[in-house]
């Protein structure tokens, strides 16, 4: 599997605070995205402490895996042990008292993807010439949506969407969100912070994807690109992974 990403400032914020990376590992393509928060510079290092340490833990645990309950449990070790490095580093440092990130990651393996997720960056998957978000958002705009009192489209303009419930860098025991799904050769897993997919619909963004998806380069540079011209003013970052070429 290869992978492509690219991140963008954008025209207001002084700082990026977006972070990603990725790692092979035992079989396994792994995909981590973070979107930091805390001002000045702390939520720069709070996303990309919470990939390097995620990615660290997943590559010296996955040779160990022999079951999906063993995968999971990494998983979920690789979720705690970023929010560890991240509160003990903002504890250490009064100016980055408070800071915290988003986290999501992607482990591709044959004819699966496993994700763990929390905050509000997304993992797409296009599967054939669909798109669809395999996340949840945890921020209190998504909880409006899933009571009925919003829809969508209203979201994504409401300000309960700024306002995060989940987040790496807590004092507490963390359970991410962790789904899998079956990918099939051609496949791609994308994944990207909300200054990227908010100023799209549904429809703008699978089109995008699908009429530039055979060159990985050049549709993480079209969706900033396109995001940047609609109005983004956050951060920007895609990351994407195509189950078909190595």
């Amino acid at each position: 599997m290869i992978c492509c990403g690219a991140t963008e400032k954008g025209p207001v914020r002084e700082n990026n605070e977006d972070y990603f990376g990725f790692a092979e590992c035992a079989g396994y393509t792994c995909m981590a995205i973070a979107d930091g928060l805390g001002g000045e510079s702390s939520g720069e290092v709070a996303s990309k402490l919470a990939v390097e340490e995620a990615l660290a833990c997943l590559k010296a645990e996955l040779p160990m895996v022999s079951d999906k309950n063993e995968l999971f449990d990494i998983i979920h070790k690789a979720f705690n042990k970023a929010n560890v490095k991240v509160l003990l580093n903002s504890l250490d440092n009064r100016e980055r008292l408070g800071m915290c990130t988003t986290l999501t990651l992607a482990l591709v393996k044959d004819t699966e993807v496993t994700i763990g997720h929390i905050g509000d960056t997304r993992c797409y998957l296009m599967h054939g010439s669909t798109v669809m978000k395999l996340t949840k958002d945890h921020n209190e705009a998504a909880m409006l949506v899933k009571s009925g009192k919003l829809v969508e489209e209203e979201a994504k303009k409401h300000p309960g969407r700024n306002r995060l419930f989940n987040v790496v860098g807590v004092n507490k025991f963390l359970n991410p969100d962790i789904y899998s799904y079956n990918v099939i050769y051609g496949d791609l897993v994308i994944l990207c912070s909300d200054g990227l997919y908010a100023p799209f619909t549904d429809n703008d963004l699978a089109g995008l994807i699908r009429n530039n998806k055979a060159d990985l380069e050049g549709l993480c540079d079209k969706l900033i690109k396109e995001a940047l011209s609609l109005g983004s003013k956050d951060n920007l970052t895609v990351l994407i992974g195509n189950t078909s070429r190595k």
